[in-house]
């Protein structure tokens, strides 16, 4: 199947193809001017000059926001489709404290975290951007409030996991003409891991 990028990266070139005319058709123009009226300039060319480069800045800015500043809602059907895993969570015993996550926190200016869990057999360090910690008696906590996961599918995972389990949630692109014009067809939006455990206890902190 054929992805609807190719529309996208059209678009692009269509751009490129433009600028190129831009710059080509600025230049003929100006030595034509020079040539048969003998001047550097005159305000009918000018004019034009600006509306080529208006038109160029526009489409370019346009693309740039569709490639690079796109921020679908991820309850948007149209554009969205997701699917939620459930894994359940390896307990960590060894030195200290037993432990399902394990929190690295760089303490400076920029800071940042990250959160280490254990399943089956395999470590998962995942940053603190797309990951949460959700403790107690409720499986969502503020931090995944943004993330569109059912608060009574989770709750039964409470249920099924005794509260030890991650939930990875992934949205992803649809196969459509609008998700290709920013080259997004069919490729990852999203993936966020909501690391559930029973309660503070079961967080260890990192040793620096």
């Amino acid at each position: 199947m054929i992805s609807w990028n190719l529309l996208g990266i059209l678009l692009w070139v269509i751009i490129l193809l433009y600028l190129v005319f831009v710059v080509q058709n600025i230049r003929k123009r100006r030595i034509k001017m020079i040539i048969k009226q003998h001047k550097r300039f005159s305000w009918p060319n000018f004019t034009i000059d600006i509306i080529e480069v208006i038109i160029l800045i526009i489409a370019t800015g346009w693309m740039f926001n569709q490639s690079a500043m796109d921020n679908p809602n991820l309850d948007d059907a149209s554009r969205i489709t997701s699917s939620v895993k459930y894994e359940p969570l390896v307990m960590n015993t060894g030195v200290g404290n037993s432990s399902y996550v394990t929190i690295n926190s760089a303490k400076k200016k920029f800071g940042s975290q990250t959160y280490t869990y254990y399943r089956a057999g395999t470590k998962v360090t995942v940053g603190s951007d797309y990951a949460s910690v959700a403790y107690g008696n409720s499986p969502l906590n503020v931090s995944a409030e943004k993330i569109p996961y059912e608060l009574k599918e989770l709750k039964e995972m409470d249920k099924k996991y005794q509260r030890a389990y991650v939930a990875v949630y992934t949205a992803r692109y649809k196969q459509t003409w609008q998700n290709g014009i920013g080259l997004h067809a069919g490729r990852i939006a999203t993936r966020y891991y909501l690391i559930r455990i029973p309660d503070q206890s079961f967080i260890k902190q990192a040793e620096k």
